[in-house]
C-alpha cells in the first residue's frame, strides 16, 4: 500500500495538544462531534437574541426618553399658557387708572385659579420700577401687598425691559421661605415672566408666575416598567440639574461647579454627543446603553436642556442566562452519553493499536517474541503481519550488529590499551595541553625527564613549569606562537627546558594543534625528547673529524720531520765518534750527548705522531692484563726509582681476557703510568691495578697517584689532542689522546676521577663482549 507525507507547511493538530492516549482522543472526538454543533447553535441563538434585545432595547429606550421630553414640554409649555392668560385676563386691565377697586377680585380669581393648578403656587405683580404690587398664593388667599414676597422685583423688571409686548421669559429660581417653625427654606422653582406695556410701548409692570420646578420636571423617568436605569437632566455644560440615583429632590436647580458632573458617569465621547444638542443612542464601553435628547422650549428665554437615560446591558441578559444555563445542562447530559460511547468504541478501535504498541516495546528490548497477532480484516491486519516479518528481519540483523560491536569493541579496547601503553611508557614526554596551555596529560616519560609527578604538573601552565626564565626564552616562546599561527605545528624544534632540579638541558620539540571532530582547536599536544645524548655524540662526532684532520696533519708532519731527524742523527753520531777518537773528555763530546738526547726526543715526538695518525693492521686477540702490567711496570722501574716514586702493580692472573691488541693496551698502560709519574713528586707512590667490574661484563685497568690532580676546570679538556697541562718543552699533549683513541677502538672507555687521599685515578674500561665486527683496524 502506498503512504503520504504530510506537507512541509501544514499543520499537525495532534501537537496543539498535550500528549494523549488514543482513546482518549477518539473520546475528545467524539465528543466535539456532538457537543460543538450544539455549542455553535447555541452561540448563534444566544447571539442572536443578544443583538435582537440590545436593538429593541435602544428603541424602547429611545422612545421614552422622547416621550419624557415631551412630557416636560408640554409641562412647561401649559404653565407658560396659564400664566399668561391669568396675566392678560385678571391682572393686565389692573394697571389702568380706574383699577384700585378691582385688585380684591384679581386676588380672588388668581387664589381660585391656583388652588386648580399644581404646577403654580404663586403668582406676583410689579409695578415699573419693582415694587410689588399684587401677591397670590395657593397655600396664603390672604395676602396683601408690602408682604415681604417683592423679593427680585427688581431682577424682573430688569429682564423684563428685554422683551417686547407680546415676549415672555422663562427663568430658573431659588426662592427661600420662612415655614411656621422659623425655618428658611429654599425652593427650586421657574418663573414665567411676562411684561405689561402701554400703548406707547412704555413698561408699566411685571407679571410673574413661579411654577414648582419638581411638578414641571415629574416626567423626566416616565418609561417602560422592564428598562430600568438612570434619569438625568444636564445643562449645556454638562453640569447635573437632575439625577434619578444622586439628585432626585431638586434641592438647587441653579448649579455650582462642586455639583454632580455628567462626566463622573458617563465616558468623555458619550458625554461630548449628549451635550451636542441632538438626540441618539450610544453603547458604551463599560456595556451600557444611553439614549439622549435635548429639551427645545422655544421663545421662553430657558437655556437649552439636555435629558438622558443609562440602562446596563446586564439586566438584558437575564433571558439569555436562562436559556445558557438550559443549552449547558442538555450538552453537558450529551457529552456524558457521547463519552461513554465513546469510550466503549475506542476501546475496540485501539486494541490492535496497543497490540502493536506492546509487540514495539518487545522488540526494542530485544526479545524474540515479537509477533503480533491482529484479526481485524482491515489495514491493522495487514500492518501486524508486516511488524512481525519486520520484527524477525530485525532480529536477526540485531544479532549480527551485536556481534560485530562486539568484535570492534575488543579492537578498540586493545588498540586503546597498546596507545595508553605507548604513552604511558613512552621514553619522550608526552604533555596534553588545553587551549589555555594549562596541562592536561603527562605521562611517565614527562615525569622522568623533569621530576614533577602528574599530581604536580596536571593544571599547570607549561611554559610557568618548564620554561626557563630569562629572555632568550621570551623570544624564544614569541617566535613559536607565530610559528603555530602560521604553520600549525613544530617539528623538532631545538630548544632548553628546565626540570624540577633547576639544572636546564636540550630537548627536541615538537608541538602540533588538537582539534575536535568539526575542526575546531581545542588543545595542544607536546612531544619533548631528551637530545643529552645526541648533543654528546654530536660532540663526540665532531671531536671525532678533528682527530682525523689532526691525525692527518700529524701523520704528514711526522713523515716530514722524522727524514731529516734521522739523518741529523746519523751525522751526530759520527761527529761524536770522532770527536771521542780525537779528543777523549773533551767539552764537545758533552754538547753532542746533548744534542743526540734531543733529536732521540724529537723522535719520539715523531714517532707519537706517526702512531696517533696511522692504523694498526693487528687483529683483535685476547690481551692479559697482567702480563701487560708487569711487562711494562719492569720497563719503567728505573725511570720511577730515579724519581723516589714507589710503583705498585695489582694484577690479577685470572682476570678474564678482552678481545683486543694487546700492544695497543701496552701503550695506553705506558701513558698513563708516565703521567703519572710526570705528576708525582718525589716521595709519592703511583699504584697499577686490574680488576672485574661488578657485573662482570668489563675489566678495568687503573692507575692512581699520589700528586696535585688536575684541576676542575681542565677535567673537560684532558683527553684533546696537543692539550697538556706539563710546563712548556716537557709534554706534547698527546699521550692521553692517544689512550682515548685506543680505547674507543676496543669499545671501552676512559675517565678521570680524583683520589681521596689527593692525586688522580684514570680508570680504563674493556667490554668482555667479542668485538670481531666492531673492531676498526688502527695502528698505534
Amino acid at each position: 500500500p502506498g503512504h503520504s507525507e504530510q506537507p512541509a507547511g501544514a499543520m499537525n493538530l495532534n501537537k496543539l495538544f498535550p500528549r494523549l492516549t488514543i482513546r482518549v482522543k477518539l473520546a475528545v472526538a467524539f465528543a466535539l462531534l456532538a457537543v460543538v454543533p450544539l455549542v455553535l447553535v447555541a452561540a448563534i441563538a444566544t447571539r442572536i437574541t443578544i443583538r435582537h434585545l440590545q436593538t429593541l432595547a435602544q428603541v424602547t429606550l429611545q422612545h421614552d426618553v422622547q416621550m419624557a421630553r415631551e412630557q416636560t414640554e408640554h409641562s412647561l409649555e401649559a404653565v407658560e399658557r396659564d400664566v399668561a392668560y391669568l396675566a392678560h385676563s385678571v391682572f393686565a386691565p389692573l394697571f389702568g387708572p380706574s383699577a384700585t377697586d378691582r385688585w380684591e377680585t384679581a386676588r380672588h380669581a388668581a387664589s381660585t385659579f391656583l388652588a386648580f393648578n399644581p404646577t403654580l403656587f404663586r403668582i406676583k405683580v410689579f409695578d415699573a420700577q419693582g415694587g410689588l404690587l399684587f401677591v397670590a398664593s395657593s397655600s396664603e388667599t390672604d395676602q396683601v401687598r408690602g408682604d415681604g414676597d417683592d423679593a427680585g422685583g427688581v431682577y424682573y423688571v430688569l429682564r423684563a425691559t428685554t422683551l417686547g409686548p407680546t415676549e415672555r421669559l422663562m427663568i430658573p429660581v431659588e426662592l427661600r421661605r420662612r415655614s411656621d417653625t422659623g425655618e428658611v427654606a429654599t425652593l427650586p422653582a421657574v418663573a414665567i415672566v411676562l411684561p405689561v406695556h402701554r400703548d406707547d410701548g412704555a413698561l408699566l409692570g411685571v407679571i410673574v408666575g413661579e411654577a414648582y420646578a419638581a411638578v414641571l420636571f415629574d416626567g423626566l423617568e416616565v418609561g417602560s416598567p422592564h428598562l430600568e436605569g438612570i434619569t438625568g437632566l444636564v445643562d449645556p455644560d454638562g453640569m447635573t440639574l437632575y439625577h434619578s440615583a444622586l439628585k432626585r429632590d431638586w434641592s438647587n436647580l441653579l448649579l455650582s461647579p462642586s455639583e454632580v458632573d455628567l462626566r463622573v458617569d458617563l465616558p468623555t465621547e458619550v458625554v461630548a454627543a449628549v451635550v451636542s444638542g441632538a438626540a441618539g443612542t450610544v453603547v458604551t464601553s463599560g456595556e451600557r446603553i444611553v439614549s439622549f435628547a435635548p429639551l427645545r422650549l422655544a421663545e421662553t428665554g430657558i437655556r437649552e436642556m439636555m435629558l438622558y437615560r443609562v440602562i446596563p446591558l446586564s439586566m438584558l441578559e437575564a433571558p439569555v442566562r436562562s436559556f445558557l444555563k438550559w443549552v449547558t445542562i442538555g450538552g453537558l447530559l450529551v457529552l456524558a452519553i457521547v463519552l461513554g460511547l465513546a469510550v466503549l468504541a475506542a476501546h475496540q478501535f485501539t486494541q490492535p493499536i496497543y497490540q502493536l504498541q506492546r509487540g514495539t516495546r518487545r522488540l526494542a528490548r530485544g526479545l524474540s517474541d515479537t509477533g503480533v497477532e491482529i484479526s481485524t480484516n482491515d489495514e491493522l491486519e495487514d500492518l501486524a503481519r508486516d511488524f512481525s516479518a519486520m520484527g524477525q528481519a530485525l532480529a536477526e540483523h540485531r544479532d549480527r550488529l551485536e556481534d560485530l560491536v562486539a568484535q570492534r569493541t575488543e579492537a578498540l579496547r586493545e588498540t586503546h590499551a597498546e596507545l595508553e601503553h605507548v604513552l604511558e611508557h613512552s621514553a619522550d614526554a608526552i604533555i596534553g595541553l588545553d587551549a589555555q596551555h594549562h596541562i592536561r596529560v603527562w605521562n611517565s616519560g614527562a615525569e622522568s625527564l623533569f621530576g614533577y609527578t602528574a599530581e604536580e604538573a596536571l593544571g599547570q601552565d607549561v611554559d610557568g613549569l618548564i620554561l626557563p626564565d630569562d629572555q632568550r626564552a621570551k623570544v624564544e616562546a614569541a617566535f613559536l606562537e607565530r610559528e603555530m599561527a602560521e604553520r600549525g605545528s613544530i617539528v623538532n624544534f631545538h630548544s632548553l627546558r628546565v626540570p624540577k632540579n633547576g639544572k636546564a638541558f636540550p630537548v627536541s620539540f615538537t608541538q602540533t594543534v588538537i582539534c575536535d571532530s568539526e575542526g575546531r582547536e581545542g588543545g595542544y599536544s607536546l612531544i619533548l625528547r631528551d637530545i643529552r645524548a645526541q648533543a654528546k655524540q654530536d660532540e663526540l662526532i665532531r671531536r671525532s673529524e678533528r682527530f682525523a684532520a689532526v691525525s692527518v696533519m700529524a701523520g704528514g708532519l711526522a713523515h716530514e720531520i722524522n727524514n731529516p731527524l734521522a739523518v741529523i742523527r746519523n751525522r751526530l753520531e759520527c761527529m761524536e765518534q770522532e770527536v771521542h777518537d780525537r779528543c777523549d773528555h773533551c767539552f764537545l763530546e758533552e754538547d753532542f750527548a746533548v744534542l743526540c738526547e734531543h733529536t732521540e726526543r724529537l723522535q719520539e715526538v715523531t714517532r707519537d705522531l706517526l702512531g696517533f695518525a696511522q692504523q694498526d693492521e693487528e687483529k683483535p686477540a685476547p690481551v692479559r692484563l697482567d702480563q701487560i702490567s708487569f711487562r711494562v711496570a719492569r720497563l719503567l722501574e728505573r725511570t720511577f726509582a730515579s724519581r723516589n716514586i714507589s710503583l705498585t702493580v695489582k694484577a690479577d692472573p685470572d682476570l678474564p681476557q678482552p678481545m683486543g691488541s694487546a700492544k695497543a693496551i701496552e701503550i695506553v698502560c705506558m701513558n698513563l703510568l708516565l703521567n703519572a709519574a710526570d705528576a708525582t713528586p718525589s716521595g709519592g707512590a703511583v699504584t697499577l691495578e686490574t680488576r672485574s667490574t661488578a657485573s662482570e661484563d668489563a675489566v678495568e685497568l687503573e692507575v692512581s697517584d699520589t700528586g696535585s690532580g688536575v684541576p676542575v676546570e681542565f677535567r673537560d679538556r684532558i683527553f684533546e689532542p696537543f692539550f697538556t697541562t706539563k710546563a712548556t718543552g716537557q709534554g706534547t699533549g698527546l699521550g692521553l689522546a692517544v689512550c682515548r683513541s685506543i680505547v674507543e677502538r676496543h669499545r671501552g672507555e676512559i675517565r678521570l676521577t680524583a683520589n681521596e687521599g689527593g692525586g688522580s685515578r684514570f680508570v680504563v674500561s674493556l667490554p668482555l663482549r667479542t668485538l670481531e665486527l666492531l673492531w676498526n683496524r688502527q695502528r698505534y
